[in-house]
Parts: structure tokens; C-alpha cells; sequence
């Protein structure tokens, strides 16, 4: 993998001109940067089996190049995917083969471009050696164009030996402002850098005489992935087994490109709801912006072949004082790119146009995500275009397959007959609720579905009040989807959230700002982390005089509860939990309505339900900061759930 030119910070682009390198040109200008809370056509992003991408962009295109995820004697070619705006993406086959490398017979592994020269290089790994006297390592191919033809550049491997326990495999090329090319590399749980030469097909020397360098951090397995912000260095990598419940993604930061590197945490990790073997990654970084994303690939939970390995990618944030938050797999599908990947239909035809999913009518034709949540929110929108049945969500689906209640879950639905309904399905229906609402043909309802334990509640357009609630302990998780019943419709804008026992944390993640905070680790943002479990490291303390808080819920939302996590929730002294503070909502954020006031708190955690509260804009005004005389108040969590 490699940070490619187009990701050095925004000095680079200057000395690189300066010093007569080509620089690549910047996005175009007509093109918006792509702001996206993650793939919000669904992950994968592209079809097929792939592993291991990394990323480049040129002019106004972003590129993906990935290892195809076949048997090692299959992987003789790599292909690329380019796209404009990371939604709509072009598959480049085959832009390098091993009938251009002369050494190369299988394994070509984790390719990794970079622009030099005019020319475009790319790295790859072949053959997968495990020792010095086998032929293979890692090489480097060039090509007038991102999408080549690419061709060995030198003959021969560019590392073909073992150099302080490293496998020469998964390479990273990294150009730092200076100009000074780094390649990062290793498998065998060792890693090392070396320079690159300007020719960037020849090894340099650094400094003290040494070549190979070891750098390995704790944990480190393989796949190395460098990149700079704001003056620092971050060295991510895989760690686990690829195959294995363990592999996840760490990262260090350093003030020199050859380290040292600290492990600092877990970026990314499998969610046993939503994806196995998440690993391998790059990161994208919007030029002109503080916009990144994560690009890794990741197995399907119903596959167990271990090749079977897809891409995706997801929104990356970082801290105030520059950490990397943790990354959350998103499950969101707004068929945008008209295709319907990561799908499986059982009955009725489907099809993935004009940025829906629509259905035809039939007895039961349902699509299903292979997702596995047991609490959980699913939001979607349901137009029933034809026929006097019903449509809607499928929920903690097992067993699925054609026929009309064929599989073991939930389904809610909407009918022009004038109603909402809510049924138990186990190849035999039993309906649990049903509720009057007006729905016409043609006409788009937002539907949420949450489900905590034995709760399920459905919602049609008022997001605040069940239309149905309902207890029932039949089926406890499974997959989430969507189906049809004697009607054709389309369904849109698909969201799928982890849920707790009262609907979705609106504040979590979203963005924060507040009073002076106590240190740079203490900011905002560790209020809206979603976790408590970092003892001081995972707090928002401000000693301010008039200490607040603000979180931006991203639009205007109804709120029924709001929580605060106070000092003893995150393993701190009673007597520092908050006592007297005031919740607020605003529309514009200029505007505020108070609508909850504490004035002699002593718990851990304070529950605030409300009703009728909306508001893009959530406020915590702490007015006594704690039950003693320390002057900072300390907020471990602030939730806001809809």
C-alpha cells in the first residue's frame, strides 16, 4: 500500500513544485469534495473478490488498486477501480499481468502507486517467498498512465531477501514533504522502511549508512500504510490473522517518517453484526480538505472461504489532539450507483435503477443484507408503486429462502389497504400488531424499525411515536433487509444503526465543541465517542468558568431522551459527578430552548426523558461543576437519542 503523491500535506504540493517534481493537478474545480459519513452506496463499493487496496488520485479521479482475492496461483494480474466522486466507480482490468514480469508467477499481492517523474509506478509483492533462497519479493512496475499497461521496471525484485525478519510483502511508498520517497513494508510480524532513491526504483541509504531499517510496533503483523497530517506521521497496519476473528487495524504517530511508532490504539476492528476480517487498509484523504477515509476490505459474515474478501471504505476522524477516533462499519445503501452489491434476493424480481431498489410484485420476494444485528435501528423509505398488498422491512432474518414466509424473523410493512402491520415469520405468519395509516400508491414513507431485546417498535414519517410496539422473544438476531407482498415498490436510502435499550445515539460521533477543556487529550469530542472506558484519556473536563458543551446533530431531529455520563460513570470519584447543569436545543444554534434543568444531581449517569423536543443543535450549561470544591466539570457522555 502507499500514501500516494496526491496525499501529501498541502506544503508538499509548493516544494514539490519547487524542486521540479510533477505534481499531480488538483481535483477539478466544477467537482464537490466528496463529504460522505461513509460508502453511502453501500459497502462493498465494487464488485468482486479483493483485498489489500490502496489509493491514488489523479486529476479529478480517485483511484483504488487492490490484490484479487483468489488462490495464490490465480493471483497472476491486479486490476484497478476509478471513480469521481466515490460512488460511481470504473473497473480498470488487468493493469498489471504476469506476463509483464518476468519473475513473477503467482501471489501478486498489495499494490501501491505512486506519480514520479511523469511516470506512474506501481509496487506489488510476488510469489510470497519464505526464505532467501526462493525467487520473488517485492517489485516495481511503470507506466505512462494511472491505468496503464504496467511493466516491470527493473527485471528483478527491488527487495529480494529477508532483512531484519521482514517478508519482503506489502509494500507502501510514502513521498514526504521534503521530497524524500519512503517505502514501508513487511510481512512475518516485522516491518522496516528504506528510502527510495529519485529514480524511485532503486534503495538509498539513510544517513548513519544503514539500508533497512526495523520499525516495528507492538502487535504489528503486516501491511504497513504511512501518511502525514498537520505535521505528524501515522503508521498504520494489520494485526491478527487474515483469516482469523482477530485482524483489525492499529496506528502510531511520530515526528519522523522512520518513527519511532508507540502503539496508540485499535482504528478498526470486525463487528460480528456487520463484517468479519477487517483489515488491510489505505486512507484517502479529499485534497484541499481535512476529509479521510479508511479503505480496507472485509469478509461477508455468511462467507467462509477466506478469500472471499470485498472492499469498503468508511468515514475516519480525528481527535483534537490528533488522534484517530475509532471507525465505525457503516451499514447505509442509498442505491446511488445503481447497482444493489451486497444483496441477496430470495423471489420477485430486483432491480437497482434511477437510485432505488425496486421491487416487482410477488408472494413474498424479498433482499436481504448479510448483516447479523440482534439491537439495532433500520431506517428506510418505502413507495409502493402498485397492487393492493404490502412492503417494508425485514428484520433478524435466518434461514431465508423462497417463498412467501419462508425464513425466521420480523417483517413490518405499509398497505394502500390503510394500515401498518407487524408479523413474526417462521415459514408460517403470525401477525403481533397492526395500526391504521393512510398510504397511497406512489406515495414515500420514511420507515424505522427498532428493536431492543424483546422490544420492537415501528415507525412510519413521525420518527417519535410507535405506530406498534410490541414484546415478543422469538428471534433474537439475523439479517435486515426489505420485502414485498403482492404489491411492486422501491426502497431507498437504506440506514442500519446499533441501537440501545431506548433508540439511537443522535450525538455519537457527530461533531462537538465546548468551553476551554482541562487538556488537549480532554476535548469535546470524548463526549460523543460513544464509550466511557478510557478512564481520564476518554473525558471532556473543562475548567472554564461557565463550562458548556454543543453537538451538532447534523439536521433537525426529535428527541425523546437525553443522558449524561458524569465523572463516576467513567471510574472517577463520586464527589466530581456534575451537579447542577441545564440541557438546551436550538434550531440555528443561536437560538436556545432549555428543556431539562438539574439543580442537585449526585448519580453516575442522569436519564432526561422529554417530549415534543427537536432541534438540530443539543447544549450541556454546567452551572455547579461538581458535589465538591474542584472546579472542572468532567463529562464522560453526552447522549441524545431520537
Amino acid at each position: 500500500m502507499t500514501a500516494s503523491l496526491p496525499r501529501l500535506a498541502a506544503t508538499a504540493l509548493a516544494t514539490l513544485l519547487t524542486a521540479g517534481l510533477a505534481a499531480p493537478p488538483p481535483l477539478a474545480a466544477a467537482a464537490a469534495a466528496p463529504d460522505l459519513p461513509t460508502a453511502v452506496a453501500g459497502n462493498p463499493f465494487t464488485d468482486g473478490w479483493y483485498a489489500d487496496p490502496d489509493v491514488a488520485i489523479h486529476g479529478d479521479r480517485y483511484w483504488v488498486y487492490p490484490t484479487t482475492s483468489k488462490s495464490y496461483a490465480e493471483q497472476t494480474y491486479l486490476d484497478a477501480f476509478s471513480s469521481t466522486d466515490l460512488v460511481h466507480w470504473t473497473k480498470h482490468p488487468n493493469v498489471l499481468t504476469a506476463a509483464n514480469v518476468s519473475w513473477a508467477k503467482q501471489a501478486m499481492w498489495a499494490p501501491a502507486p505512486i506519480t514520479r517523474n511523469g511516470k506512474h509506478y506501481l509496487y506489488f509483492a510476488a510469489n510470497d517467498i519464505q526464505n532467501d533462497s526462493q525467487l520473488g519479493g517485492i517489485g516495481v512496475a511503470v507506466a505512462d498512465r494511472p491505468e496503464g499497461p504496467y511493466r516491470d521496471a527493473i527485471g528483478r525484485p527491488l527487495i529480494s531477501r529477508f532483512h531484519n525478519g521482514a517478508q519482503p510483502i506489502d509494500q507502501d511508498v510514502f513521498i514526504d514533504d521534503d521530497g524524500q520517497a519512503y517505502m514501508y513494508y513487511g510481512g512475518h510480524s516485522h516491518a522496516n522502511v528504506v528510502r527510495l532513491n529519485a529514480d524511485m526504483t532503486s534503495i538509498g541509504t539513510f544517513p548513519d549508512g544503514s539500508t533497512y531499517k526495523e520499525i516495528t510496533p507492538s502487535g504489528y503483523v503486516e501491511g504497513p500504510q504511512m501518511f502525514k497530517r498537520a505535521g505528524k506521521y501515522y503508521l498504520m497496519w494489520s494485526e491478527g490473522g487474515w483469516t482469523g476473528p482477530d485482524y483489525s487495524v492499529s496506528y502510531a504517530i511520530s515526528d519522523s517518517p522512520t518513527g519511532p511508532f508507540t502503539k496508540l490504539d485499535k482504528v478498526l476492528a470486525q463487528d460480528p453484526a456487520v463484517a468479519r476480517g477487517s483489515g488491510h487498509n489505505s486512507v484517502i484523504n479529499v485534497p484541499g480538505t481535512d476529509i479521510w477515509y479508511i479503505v480496507y476490505h472485509r469478509r461477508p459474515l455468511s462467507e467462509t472461504d477466506g478469500n472471499h474478501r470485498q472492499l469498503a471504505y468508511d468515514r475516519m476522524h480525528f481527535n483534537a489532539d490528533g488522534t484517530i477516533r475509532r471507525v465505525a462499519m457503516r451499514v447505509r445503501d442509498d442505491f446511488s450507483d445503481d447497482n444493489a452489491l451486497g444483496w441477496r434476493t430470495y423471489g420477485g424480481a430486483w432491480t437497482a435503477t434511477g437510485g432505488q431498489y425496486r421491487a416487482g410484485s410477488s408472494a413474498g420476494g424479498k433482499a436481504l443484507l448479510d448483516t447479523n444485528f440482534g439491537d439495532f435501528t433500520q431506517d428506510t423509505d418505502v413507495t409502493i408503486t402498485a397492487g393492493g398488498g404490502d412492503a417494508g422491512l425485514v428484520f433478524r432474518a435466518t434461514r431465508p429462502a423462497v417463498g412467501a414466509d419462508s425464513y425466521a424473523g420480523y417483517y413490518a410493512g405499509i398497505s394502500t389497504a390503510g394500515r401498518v402491520v407487524l408479523g413474526r415469520a417462521d415459514n408460517s405468519w403470525a401477525q403481533l400488531g397492526s395500526a391504521p395509516l393512510t398510504v397511497t400508491p406512489g406515495s414515500t414513507h420514511r420507515m424505522r424499525v427498532t428493536a431492543v431485546g424483546t422490544s420492537i417498535k415501528v415507525f412510519v414519517d413521525d420518527l417519535a411515536t410507535p405506530k406498534i410496539s410490541v414484546t415478543d422473544t422469538a428471534h433474537s438476531s439475523g439479517a435486515n433487509g426489505v420485502r414485498v407482498f403482492n404489491a411492486a415498490a422501491t426502497f431507498d436510502d437504506v440506514a442500519v444503526d446499533p441501537a440501545t435499550a431506548g433508540g439511537v445515539n443522535l450525538a455519537q460521533g457527530r461533531p462537538a465543541t465546548g468551553s476551554a477543556s482541562c487538556s488537549s487529550t480532554e476535548g469535546p469530542e470524548k463526549a460523543v465517542n460513544g464509550t466511557v472506558n478510557g478512564g481520564n484519556s476518554d473525558k471532556f473536563c473543562s475548567s472554564a468558568a461557565g463550562p458548556w458543551l454543543r453537538v451538532d446533530l447534523g439536521a433537525t431531529r426529535s428527541v425523546s431522551r437525553f443522558e449524561v455520563a458524569h465523572a463516576q460513570a467513567g471510574g472517577e470519584q463520586a464527589a466530581f459527578n456534575t451537579r447542577a447543569f441545564s440541557l438546551s436545543v436550538s434550531d440555528d444554534g443561536v437560538t436556545w430552548r432549555r428543556v431539562v434543568q438539574v439543580a442537585d444531581n449526585t448519580a453516575a449517569t442522569t436519564v432526561h426523558p422529554v417530549s415534543g423536543v427537536s432541534g438540530r443543535y443539543a447544549r450541556l450549561d454546567v452551572s455547579t461543576p461538581t458535589n465538591g470544591a474542584d472546579a472542572a466539570a468532567r463529562v464522560y457522555e453526552l447522549r441524545v437519542f431520537g
